[in-house]
C-alpha cells in the first residue's frame, strides 16, 4: 500500500490533470463558436503543443524514441487517445452544453472496464458491473427526460458523444499492453502529439485545405492557446500518475473532471444544470466510486 506521503504529488497531478481537462471542453465552445473549422482547431493544438514540448524534451534529455515498439504507442495514442477524442469534442462543441460533454467524459473508466473484460485483460467482478451499469443509467438521465438538455433533439448528439468513452477505452486497454518499460511522461507525451500533428495535417488538407491559427481572429486563438495547454497539462499528469500510482489511483481524475467541468461551463457560459443533470452527475460519480472500490478490493484479495 502507498503511504500518505508518496500519494501526495500524484494527488496535486490528479487535481491539476482533472481541471485543466475538465477546462478544454469549454475551451472547445469558445473556439467553435468563433467560427474555429474543429479539425483545423484540433491540428492547431498540437502544433502549438509540439512547439512547446519539442525543445523541451531536448533541453531536458527526454526527447521521444522512433524505435517500433515506441512508434506503436505514439500512433495508437495519437489516433484512439488523443486525436479521437479531440474531434468528437471540438465536433460536439457547438451542438451540446460543456456540462454534458463532461459527463460523457466520466464514463471513460466503464468503458475501460467493459472492453478490459472483453479481451480478458481485468477479471469478472459483480460490484464493477454495477459501476458500469450506474454510469450508463446516468446518460439515460441525460437522454430520456425532455427537461435535461437546452433542446430535446440534443439526444442524438450525446448518443454521438459515447464514442468519446469508446475511443479512450480502446486507448487506455491497449496502450498497456504496448507500453515499452524506458519511456518517460515527457518523452512519451512530446512523441504523442508530435505524431497527432502529421495525422491532423493531413485530414484538414485533405478536408478543408490549409487553415490559419487566425482564421478566427483572435476569439478563436486564445481558446485554441488554451486548449493546447489544457492538452499538455492533462497528458503529462496522466504519464506520471500512471508511473507513480498505477492505474486504479489515475481512475479517480474523472470525479475531477466532472466537478471542474460542470464549473467551467457555469462560469463561462452560466451554464447550469438541470435537476436531472445534477442526478446524472451523482449517478455517475457513485458509479465511478463502486468501480474503484471494487478494483481496490480484489486487489487486497489477490
Amino acid at each position: 500500500m502507498k503511504s500518505k506521503s508518496s500519494l501526495l504529488l500524484p494527488t496535486a497531478l490528479l487535481l491539476l490533470g482533472g481541471t485543466a481537462y475538465g477546462s478544454v471542453i469549454s475551451a472547445n465552445k469558445l473556439a467553435v463558436d468563433a467560427g474555429m473549422p474543429f479539425i483545423a482547431y484540433a491540428f492547431w493544438q498540437m502544433v502549438l503543443a509540439s512547439a512547446v514540448l519539442l525543445p523541451a524534451s531536448i533541453l531536458l534529455r527526454s526527447r521521444p524514441k522512433a524505435s517500433l515498439p515506441h512508434i506503436k504507442v505514439y500512433s495508437l495514442v495519437a489516433t484512439v487517445g488523443l486525436s479521437g477524442p479531440l474531434l468528437i469534442l471540438a465536433y460536439l462543441a457547438d451542438k451540446l452544453p460543456p456540462s454534458v460533454l463532461t459527463l460523457v467524459v466520466a464514463l471513460i473508466a466503464a468503458a475501460t472496464y467493459l472492453l478490459a473484460l472483453t479481451v480478458k485483460s481485468e477479471s469478472f467482478r459483480w460490484l464493477s458491473l454495477l459501476g458500469v451499469a450506474l454510469g450508463f443509467g446516468g446518460v439515460l438521465f441525460i437522454v430520456v427526460p425532455e427537461q435535461s438538455l437546452p433542446d430535446p433533439e440534443m439526444a442524438i448528439w450525446v448518443l454521438l458523444a459515447l464514442l468519446l468513452p469508446v475511443s479512450a477505452a480502446i486507448n487506455n486497454v491497449f496502450t498497456a499492453k504496448l507500453m515499452p518499460g524506458d519511456v518517460n511522461s515527457l518523452s512519451l507525451t512530446t512523441g504523442l502529439m508530435t505524431f497527432a500533428t502529421f495525422l491532423l495535417l493531413i485530414l484538414m488538407l485533405a478536408i478543408d485545405g490549409p487553415i490559419a491559427l487566425t482564421h478566427a481572429g483572435f476569439d478563436g486563438v486564445w481558446p485554441t492557446l488554451w486548449a493546447a495547454g489544457g492538452n499538455v497539462v492533462t497528458y503529462l499528469c496522466f504519464f506520471e500518475i500512471l508511473r507513480r500510482a498505477g492505474p486504479l489511483f489515475f481512475a479517480q481524475l474523472n470525479y475531477v473532471v466532472v466537478a471542474a467541468g460542470v464549473l467551467w461551463a457555469y462560469l463561462l457560459f452560466g451554464d447550469e444544470p438541470s435537476i436531472w443533470l445534477w442526478a446524472a452527475i451523482a449517478i455517475i460519480a457513485l458509479g465511478l466510486g463502486v468501480m474503484n472500490y471494487s478494483k481496490a478490493r480484489s486487489e487486497k484479495v489477490s
